[in-house]
């Protein structure tokens, strides 16, 4: 259509200058509209051609941000790294309360310090945690109770993560300790162990667990330890193990710098320590309960954590293994709160 406009115009211009006989003025202004006439489709074309620019350069646009969107998405859902690299990860200092609900006959408090490290078994893919940890409980017991006022435990865990292929892995922990109440030694050297199976049903969402706890406590045998972790999605965890189980929300998330969760977890409580009693016998002191504790936690990459919990424990009892004498206590609140750098 442009250059239908402009080869009329030129048409005319030549039929214009033919006409010799014309007054100046008129062939003046004939000129004018012939100029106007060749100028007037290069403007349109321009015109017509300047919003598709735009579109261009707005589509443009829509890619560019519609990258920094996703890539803004990806960065917001980057899961919080939790180890260091390097051979010391994490220190950490808890201590906990509890006490009996309508005057209870027995007590507790305690203070645990711990500090984890790593260390590569033939290559950084295989590494075993090492972790030297120390306790003490302190027993505040009414004068019919037989018990001692302090309880401790130092000791030191090993943990053995495989990843034997894309769906199975396999865990190992074995933590000897000395429990006793530093008066004796006789069976105060008690080893921790539990050897786990774990099945990738569906991974990143659906995994199922199976193996045998040896928890080398007086009161309780050899448990299985079977479970089932499901993740509906990146905010929600379920946790469902025995001998302990744990429910997780998650509350806030900084990318992967820290993230903010809320839970509930139950199972149970106590252990088995090396005693001498009032008497001068020495004898195996085993307390036991069991808890049902709402918490909040603070993740922060490369290890770090703080959280605070509280809840009931309940079904509590105090057990001596040679005389195989037995004490029960009513229900009792819990609280604990712990730092890990």
């Amino acid at each position: 259509m442009v250059r239908f406009a402009v080869d009329h115009a030129t048409w005319c211009f030549l039929n214009i200058s033919s006409v010799r006989n014309l007054d100046m003025r008129l062939r003046r202004q004939l000129l004018q509209l012939f100029l106007t006439l060749i100028t007037l489709p290069v403007f349109a074309e321009e015109a017509a051609l300047q919003p598709v620019d735009s579109v261009i350069r707005m589509v443009s646009q829509t890619d560019i941000t519609a990258q920094q969107r996703l890539a803004e998405q990806y960065r917001a859902e980057e899961p919080v790294d939790g180890y260091k690299k390097g051979f010391l990860q994490t220190a950490s200092v808890s201590a906990g309360w509890l006490s009996g609900l309508s005057g209870s006959q027995l007590n507790s408090n305690f203070i645990e310090l711990s500090v984890k490290t790593a260390i590569p078994l033939g290559s950084f893919e295989h590494i075993m945690g090492v972790t030297p940890s120390f306790r003490t409980d302190f027993i505040e017991a009414a004068p019919g109770v037989d018990a001692p006022s302090e309880l401790h435990q130092a000791g030191v865990s090993f943990v053995v993560p495989h990843k034997i292929n894309e769906r199975w892995s396999a865990l190992a922990i074995v933590a000897p300790a000395v429990r006793s109440d530093f008066t004796t030694s006789d069976d105060a050297l008690r080893i921790f162990g539990m050897a786990l199976l774990t099945w990738q049903a569906k991974p990143d969402r659906l995994a199922v667990s199976f193996g045998a706890l040896y928890p080398d406590r007086a009161d309780l045998p050899i448990l299985p330890a079977i479970g089932l972790k499901w993740t509906p999605n990146k905010k929600t965890i379920y946790d469902i193990r025995f001998p302990e189980s744990r429910f997780s929300w998650r509350l806030a998330k900084d990318g992967c710098h820290s993230e903010t969760w809320a839970y509930m977890s139950g199972g149970f409580g106590g252990s088995t320590w090396a005693v001498t009693r009032a008497d001068g016998s020495h004898d195996q002191l085993s307390l036991k309960d069991i808890r049902l504790l709402f918490g909040a936690e603070r993740k922060f990459d490369g290890g770090s954590r703080m959280f605070a919990e509280f809840g009931l424990a309940f079904s509590r009892t105090l057990e001596y293994e040679a005389t195989q004498t037995e004490q029960t206590f009513g229900n009792a609140i819990v609280i604990q709160a712990g730092l890990t750098y």
